[in-house]
């Protein structure tokens, strides 16, 4: 498992202290504040591999933290929250998040989930080019010709998926996996909206019907 650095953001300190621990045990370089204000000044003063980043801060909401993140650095954001309801997650992954992990949770599972978006920013491929729309998988950022287009995290995920994988039909429930695991699907009509939202912001570029629906299946990019 490559190493990586991570910053973890949050107030409860001996929560922080057992992560960092964890963390450090697993191989990882870790930083550890206890407020929105230092995670916006350190997230955007080091390049760190994942955020770690709990949802109830003392100052700066974590989903606003998140969101002035997600176009300036290239971390993957794990939400931590006592919050388990499904709006609530909904909200955490348009604000930026990656992934969202709900308090109490065993640190195995913690960990595996860091392993999992860690090994998604190794193994995807660092530049796809098609029809004019270009993803870096790095900087996690999408063009088409010379204009950015603003995604959400899932959002790109989904196109990057899709593109990487052109002729296969993707149901919604292997998207759902593929955004949130096996274990934590949102059972509601996520995919939908990740795709009504892609399709528009492509449209808007001059990019129309590129990701088709396969009725009664599910999606494609041809």
């Amino acid at each position: 498992m490559t190493k990586a650095s991570i910053l973890i953001v949050e107030d409860d300190k001996r929560l922080a202290a057992l992560l960092e621990q964890e963390l450090g045990f697993d191989g990882h370089r870790t930083r550890c504040v206890h407020s929105g204000t230092e995670a916006l000044l350190f997230a955007q003063d080091e390049a760190y591999d994942l955020i770690i980043l709990d949802l109830n801060l003392p100052d700066i909401d974590g989903l606003e933290v998140a969101e002035r993140l997600k176009d300036r650095v290239e971390a993957s954001i794990l939400m931590l929250t006592a919050r388990g309801d499904v709006s609530s997650r909904v909200e955490g992954l348009y604000a930026g998040a990656s992934d969202y992990l709900a308090k109490p949770f065993s640190l195995q599972e913690l960990i595996a989930r860091v392993h999992v978006r860690l090994r998604e920013r190794t193994q995807a491929t660092p530049l796809i080019d098609y029809k004019g729309i270009q993803l870096d998988s790095t900087r996690r950022q999408c063009r088409v010709g010379e204009q950015p287009v603003a995604l959400t995290t899932h959002e790109y995920r989904l196109l990057e998926l899709l593109l990487n994988q052109k002729g296969r039909i993707y149901t919604r429930e292997d998207l759902e996996r593929h955004l949130y695991g096996a274990d934590d699907l949102p059972g509601s009509n996520t995919v939908e909206v990740f795709v009504s939202g892609l399709r528009k912001k492509l449209s808007h570029m001059g990019v129309d019907d590129l990701i088709q629906t396969v009725r009664g299946v599910g999606y494609v990019i041809q």
